[in-house]
C-alpha cells in the first residue's frame, strides 16, 4: 500500500485527522496536515538543512503482519524502524505496534515507540497515538540489566 495510490479525497481526509504525540515530553494532539505539507523552495527547511528531502520527509504506509499502518514519521525512518510487536483490537478496529526506530537515536531508552491507528475505510490504519516507549521487554541487554534474562 502506497500513499500515491491513494484518493486525494482521501488525503484530504487524513490530512484532517489529528494524532497525539507524546515524544521528549512535547505533547499533541497535532493534525496530520504538516506531515502532508507542500514545501516552496524558498521554506526555511532548506536553509536549516540543505539536505532536507520533502519527498523521504512524508509519511508512507508501513506493514506490520497484513495490516498497513501510516505511522507521522518520514519515509526515510523505515529502513531503521523494526515492528517488535504488534495486535489488533478483537473487533480489529485498532491496530498496536511497538516498533524500534533508530533513526536518530538506537539506545533502549530513545528508540522505542507505540502506535496505536484507527481503521480506516479504505483498509488501513491511521496512527492517532504516537508515544515514546522503553524497549525493556524487547531487548535481550535490557533484559540482562532489569534483571529479567530467560531462563
Amino acid at each position: 500500500m502506497r500513499i500515491e495510490d491513494l484518493s486525494p479525497q482521501t488525503i484530504d481526509r487524513i490530512k484532517h485527522n489529528r494524532w497525539d504525540r507524546i515524544i521528549e515530553k512535547h505533547e499533541g494532539p497535532e493534525t496530520w496536515e504538516w506531515k502532508f505539507k507542500t514545501y516552496e523552495p524558498n521554506d526555511r527547511i532548506f536553509q536549516w538543512d540543505p539536505d532536507f528531502n520533502p519527498v523521504t520527509a512524508r509519511p508512507q504506509f508501513i506493514q506490520a503482519g497484513a495490516s498497513w499502518i501510516l505511522l507521522p514519521v518520514g519515509r526515510s525512518h523505515h529502513p531503521n524502524i523494526t515492528i517488535l510487536h504488534y495486535f489488533r483490537s478483537e473487533d480489529h478496529a485498532k491496530l498496536v505496534i511497538y516498533l524500534k526506530d533508530t533513526t536518530y537515536d538506537d539506545s533502549l531508552f530513545g528508540a522505542g515507540f507505540v502506535a496505536i491507528g484507527d481503521y480506516q475505510p479504505e483498509g488501513f490504519y491511521l496512527t492517532t497515538l504516537y508515544h515514546e516507549w522503553f524497549i525493556i521487554d524487547y531487548d535481550a541487554e535490557a533484559k540482562v540489566l532489569f534483571g529479567k534474562e530467560e531462563s
